[in-house]
């Protein structure tokens, strides 16, 4: 556009001169070797115009002439260029498309044509990769090295190398090396946070942390919560040692991320050990209102020592004022009446839990309130076999490791802040149908078994065989093969039930089942708790609480 304007400005200049001239008339004579030429003053003036133009196109032709050797090799360089990089952009195409034949096909093409281009080197290292062929791959990448354009691309691919043969060493000295010359480069922060994290170096952790806050590798959000879990992991180290180091540690990360669990544990056993009764409360009851958890109320409601168990049940119904609809808080509750022997309390707290469906946790504290209230092993055994088959509870996971306490880093991929407080995927099974009405109330009496009348006739006793065939839900009483051929008769007469002195009668859940009077009559059906086998009359009753876990 510029050049435009320039040149219609002279042909505007060179069309006023000319109208000049035009205006005022003259002659112009010259004399040569004795002759005279005269002619007007426009004509000369054309004249020389045109002399100039034929000059300038004369040196135009005879320059084009000149430089027609360097235009023609210019012109041929353009076009292997350009047939060079049209090979390129295939191969790189046909490596991403995992075509390893023709991606060799084009890398020789391309080099051919291009020579040693940074993107040809690419394009050959991939391709090598594609074929499988690692080692030749690792050495082009070392070869890399010495090109300032590829060396960050050689290092990334040899700390991927080194990632996939386990070399972490290695794979950790190229990810340093990498930040060293750009610390801009996510992959090389990741890894340095990564490597760090796994190996302790918490310090080191949050120097790299900050440095990618600062270049804006991490978003200030996710910064700042990496820095909370990089401080808790800090402050567990110091926490046997260094009570109140530990302490201050875990404040910071809980001021930067109130609903981090562990950040709160840790800063209320660490003001515990030095006596900050008062502020280990406010954090976990901060804690507690914005994320409620299990660990949360074991450490509040054994926060002090010395503490009775009513004064324990306090706390626990303190939690329940902050979260009344979490089930977290009544199964702290329910645990925590248990030990104060409140059994209507724990009952109460329990209903909630069961509408909404129990979990191994819920049923286990049931067996505890039926064994501590009534000493009723029956029903015991009933919860504890619908512990077997309930959901698991919520636990420390990450990556598919479930593990029993929070940790920092994942021990499967060494990702930083990976445990989540979930159920673990695969579940123990779903819980039974349960009777929720029933929940408070007291069962004195159980069913018994009233055995039929036993044959005195040893030889009739015999000749006799019972057998008992376990069903889920009942146990069945047949005859043996050889009394199958008897008459059956038409109308059973009933029997009269005897009840025999047990020996061993301190086992309310063993069941006497006598041999039938006739071997004529039909099997009998008995009706018992799912899943309850009974008590084995060798082993002696347990009277204390039982645990899964």
């Amino acid at each position: 556009m510029f050049r435009l304007i320039i040149f219609l400005l002279l042909v505007l200049a060179l069309g006023f001169g000319f109208a000049w001239f035009a205006d005022r008339p003259g002659m112009v004579s010259l004399v040569w070797e004795g002759t005279r030429y005269e002619t007007s003053l426009m004509v000369a003036l054309a004249a020389f115009v045109a002399v100039v133009v034929a000059i300038m196109v004369t040196w135009w032709i005879v320059s084009i002439v000149l430089r027609s050797p360097l235009l023609m090799r210019r012109f041929f360089r353009n076009r292997r260029r350009d047939r060079g990089y049209h090979a390129l952009s295939q191969g790189l195409l046909a490596a991403g498309t995992g075509d390893a034949g023709r991606a060799r096909k084009l890398a020789r093409d391309s080099r051919k044509l291009l020579g040693s281009e940074p993107l040809v080197e690419l394009l050959d290292v991939q391709t090598m990769m594609l074929e499988g062929d690692r080692k030749a791959a690792r050495d082009k990448f070392e070869t890399m090295l010495n090109d300032d354009d590829t060396k960050l691309v050689a290092l990334r691919g040899l700390y991927l190398e080194a990632e996939r043969e386990g070399a972490r060493e290695a794979a950790r000295h190229y990810a340093q090396e990498a930040s060293s010359i750009s610390a801009a480069l996510p992959w090389a922060g990741n890894a340095n946070l990564k490597y760090q994290a796994a190996e302790g170096d918490w310090e080191g952790a949050l120097r790299t942390l900050e440095s990618m806050r600062s270049s804006g590798l991490v978003k200030k959000d996710e910064a700042a919560r990496q820095r909370a879990v990089l401080l808790t992991a800090q402050a567990m180290t110091e926490e046997p040692s260094a009570p109140e180091r530990a302490a201050k540690l875990a404040r910071q990360a809980h001021d930067l991320a109130p609903d981090l669990v562990p950040a709160a544990v840790i800063a209320a056993r660490a003001l515990t050990r030095i006596n900050d009764l008062k502020r280990a409360a406010r954090i976990l009851e901060a804690t507690w209102k914005k994320q409620p958890h299990p660990e949360i109320a074991e450490a509040y409601v054994n926060l002090r020592a010395g503490d009775s168990v009513s004064d324990r049940l306090k706390r626990a119904q303190r939690l329940v004022q902050l979260q009344p609809d979490h089930v977290d808080a009544s199964l702290a509750l329910a645990e925590a009446a248990i030990h104060a022997n409140q059994w209507r309390i724990a009952r109460d707290a329990m209903k909630p839990v069961l509408e909404s469906g129990p979990t191994q946790r819920a049923c286990l504290l049931m067996a505890d309130i039926e064994e501590g209230e009534n000493n009723d092993l029956g029903r015991m055994r009933d919860w504890l076999s619908r512990a077997v088959r309930a959901p698991r509870d919520p636990a420390w996971t990450a990556d598919g490791h479930v593990a029993q306490h929070w940790l920092p880093v994942s021990p499967v991929t060494g990702r930083l802040d990976a445990f989540e407080w979930k159920a673990p995927v695969g579940l123990i099974g779903m819980a039974p149908d349960l009777d929720i009405d029933g929940v408070g109330m007291h069962h004195d009496t159980e069913t018994h078994l009233a055995p039929k009348a036993v044959d005195p006739d040893p030889a009739k006793d015999a000749e006799d065989a019972v057998e008992v065939v376990e069903e889920p839900n009942s146990v069945v009483i047949t005859q043996d093969e050889r009394e199958a051929g008897h008459a059956r008769q038409d109308t059973e007469k009933p029997s009269d039930t005897t009840t025999e002195a047990n020996s061993k009668s301190d086992q309310p859940l063993e069941r006497n089942v006598g041999e039938p009077e006739k071997a004529d009559e039909k099997p009998v059906v008995l009706a018992r708790p799912p899943d309850d086998p009974g008590v084995d009359p060798e082993e002696p009753e347990e009277k204390q609480g039982f645990r899964l876990f």
